[in-house]
């Protein structure tokens, strides 16, 4: 598949803002933003997000006046990953633009949109870069090729671990239908097997991951009716006691379970 470098995006930018109605603020992430911050040569997309609907149909309106045409047979994999739409020209240059949820559901919050970079300023367009923790979050949550080359990149350049941790935590809290702390613990996992590198704090990625799946598991079992502390040991193959009661104990400070008698409740 054809790639584009940087030069090639900026004119598509430049032409871009030309045709729009109303200014519209884009943050980009993915390789697009990897090319921006000369950590890429190439890229076959550029991934966006906007925060509203309305920037939403005034991008897709001046990309449609450019000469983009919109795809309207989305892959299963790019359902997924919640792609509000898929717009490409006749190049065979294609956008990914999301509206607030990215790469299957992770919200893209006030902390990454604090983090981003200014990067340019047309008339009609402000661009931001995403930063490049959470480039390598967002990479971790997702499976397409060259997906975790691209983290073992970023992880080259440098990385604040801490940055990382507190938004992967943050985004577990705003969705807690979803296994984030997991999602993410198998991407960064993939990666170590795969590039063999030392990546910090990986023990305490892994117990957060754990910890998550075992909340999840517990919570589960009760919502479907109170169980005691036997029960879940019992559920859970669990033959010494003490770590599912150390679980337990944080579901109950976390006000995620409670306890009437012998037994478990979900709250």
């Amino acid at each position: 598949m054809k790639a584009f470098d940087r030069n090639y995006i900026s004119k598509e930018l430049k032409k871009i803002n030309s045709h729009l109605e109303k200014q519209i603020t884009l943050y980009i992430l993915g390789g697009g933003a990897m090319s921006f911050y000369d950590l890429k040569a190439a890229t076959k997309d550029i991934d966006v997000v906007v925060k509203s609907e309305k920037e939403v149909q005034l991008l897709i309106t001046a990309l449609k006046k450019t000469g983009y045409e919109k795809i309207e047979k989305i892959d299963e994999i790019y359902l997924q990953m919640k792609t509000r739409a898929i717009i490409e020209n006749q190049d065979g240059f294609r956008w990914d633009i999301f509206v607030n949820k990215v790469c299957g559901g992770l919200t893209f919050s006030k902390a990454m949109a604090s983090r981003a970079q200014s990067f340019k300023k047309f008339e009609n367009i402000e661009i931001n870069l995403v930063s490049l923790e959470d480039i390598f979050i967002l990479k971790s949550v997702t499976s397409r090729p060259r997906d975790r080359e691209d983290m073992f990149t970023l992880f080259s350049h440098g990385l604040d671990i801490g940055t990382i941790k507190k938004e992967i935590i943050q985004q577990a809290k705003i969705d807690e239908n979803k296994a984030w702390l997991s999602f993410f613990f198998v991407g960064l996992d993939e990666l170590v097997a795969e590039y063999d590198v030392v990546f910090p704090q990986y023990d305490k990625f892994q117990e957060l991951a754990e910890n998550e799946m075992m909340e999840k598991l517990i919570l589960n079992f009760v919502e479907k009716k109170s169980r005691t502390l036997n029960e879940l040991a019992s559920l859970l193959n669990f033959e010494e006691k003490e770590d599912i009661t150390k679980t337990l104990d944080r579901m109950h400070r976390k006000s995620m379970i409670i306890k009437r008698g012998d037994k478990f409740y979900k709250i």
